[in-house]
C-alpha cells in the first residue's frame, strides 16, 4: 500500500546510554553516545517523512531502498531507513568532517560485505551537540565527534544483520534513481 502526501513519523521512545563495553570510544573527546530507539512502525510510504530523531534509526520508509556502498551525494533518508530494516548499517558524515576522515570512512564501508553498509553525506544536524558522524542500524545509533574506527567497527559487528529483514541485494532496477542513491 502506498500513501501520498506528508507524514509525520511517530515519536520513538529513546534510551540514551553510554557506549557499551563492546563499543569502545576513546578518541572523540567525550562526544560518543550510543542510543536505542524502538521503531514505532515500519510501513512503506512514498511520502516525504519528518523523523523525530536526527538521524532516524527506524520507522516508516520508502518502498525502495538505496544501493549499498559509498555515495558522494546525500542519500534520501526515507530510502536508507529501508536499508536499516534490511539489516544494513548506514554511516553518515556532516559537512565539517575532514577529507582524511571521509577517506577512512570510505575504506571502512568498502571493506564490508556487499549489502551491509552505506556511506552518505548528511546535511542535517545530529541529535548530539558536537557529533559530526552517525553510525545507524535498525533501532540503534552511535553518534560521534570524530571518525573513531574502533568504535565504528565494534558497533557494525554488533548491529549488522540484526533487523526485521535480512536483504543484502541492491534494490530492483525500478528503484534506482537519484533519490534512492
Amino acid at each position: 500500500m502506498f500513501m501520498l502526501g506528508f507524514t509525520l513519523a511517530c515519536a520513538p521512545s529513546v534510551v540514551k546510554a553510554s557506549v557499551s563495553a563492546s563499543t569502545p570510544c576513546e578518541s572523540c573527546g567525550g562526544v560518543c553516545v550510543q542510543d536505542v530507539a524502538a521503531a514505532p512502525s515500519r510501513a512503506h510510504t512514498s511520502a516525504d517523512l519528518v523523523y523525530t530523531l536526527s538521524p532516524p534509526s527506524g520507522g516508516d520508509h520508502d518502498p525502495c531502498w538505496a544501493a549499498w556502498g559509498v555515495h558522494t551525494d546525500e542519500v534520501r533518508t526515507e530510502n536508507w531507513v529501508h536499508n536499516l530494516e534490511h539489516g544494513g548499517v548506514v554511516v553518515l558524515y556532516g559537512p565539517s568532517v575532514s577529507a582524511e576522515d571521509v577517506a577512512a570512512l570510505t575504506a571502512f564501508v568498502e571493506s564490508r560485505p556487499v549489502g551491509r553498509a552505506i556511506l552518505s553525506p548528511w546535511s542535517a544536524d545530529l541529535d548530539l551537540e558536537g557529533a559530526t558522524i552517525a553510525v545507524v542500524a535498525w533501532e540503534h545509533r552511535l553518534l560521534l565527534g570524530c571518525a573513531d574506527l574502533v568504535a565504528i567497527e565494534a558497533f557494525y559487528n554488533e548491529r549488522s544483520g540484526r533487523a526485521p529483514e535480512d536483504v543484502m541485494t541492491d534494490p530492483p532496477s525500478g528503484c534506482m534513481s537519484a533519490d534512492s542513491g
